[in-house]
């Protein structure tokens, strides 16, 4: 199962930055917006360490990322990094919700569990996400800790393409293209493979091609 990778937050940056795959193959990386506050943004180890302990989502996040990349003063640590994204998505911090629902999908300091990765991927795309959006299409879409659902898969894929997401935008194609939970439809496919290919997608410029042939 092709899932979007964890939301990175590199140094001097306040983006989570995440490696993109479509189905099948690799794409762009491209920026999702979770803003660190800038009270805990530069903070170091031992005051980000105190302030995480003090229960600041915030804080929590940032040292996540910090034991999940080894930087900033802390040694990598898959464990802590999950017990902290725990922390923070328990407080409704989006990001930190994906990032622990990609944790759940690895088995990446936690027990592999797809239906927890499930629940928190829907906690966080409710909030906007769109690459858990992304991620919970397609655990629709395949069945992964839940009830395979094509019209749900295709609903989640929308709400992350009408975020510009190119990936989202060529499976809405597919979808259309193929048929599947709606009326097949060619010009609609076109027109979501051709958003798609605008940004550089190849998988939606040969689709496009394609339909054109």
């Amino acid at each position: 199962m092709d899932l979007r990778a964890p939301q990175w937050l590199p140094p001097l940056l306040s983006l989570c930055l995440l490696l993109c795959q479509a189905p099948g193959s690799a794409a762009e990386f491209e920026s999702n917006p979770c803003e660190i506050e800038t009270a805990y943004a530069d903070l170091n180890a031992t005051e980000l360490l105190n302030a995480a302990r003090q229960g600041h989502a915030s804080a929590q996040y940032s040292l996540a990322l910090s034991y999940d990349e080894g930087s900033d003063g802390f040694k990598q640590s898959v464990k802590e990094s999950a017990h902290w994204y725990q922390q923070a998505a328990e407080q409704g911090h989006a990001c930190a919700q994906f990032n622990l629902a990609v944790a759940y999908d690895e088995g990446s300091g936690v027990k592999q569990d797809e239906e927890k990765a499930f629940y928190w991927y829907s906690l966080s795309a409710e909030q906007g996400d769109s690459d858990a959006q992304y991620n919970l299409a397609l655990c629709y879409e395949l069945g992964t800790g839940t009830a395979k659902d094509n019209a749900k898969a295709l609903a989640w894929y929308r709400k992350s393409a009408d975020q510009d997401d190119p990936d989202a935008q060529f499976e809405v194609g597919n979808f259309y293209a193929q048929g599947i939970a709606v009326t097949q439809d060619d010009k609609q496919a076109e027109q979501w493979y051709r958003q798609a290919a605008e940004q550089g997608h190849e998988g939606a410029a040969e689709a496009l091609q394609a339909l054109a042939d």
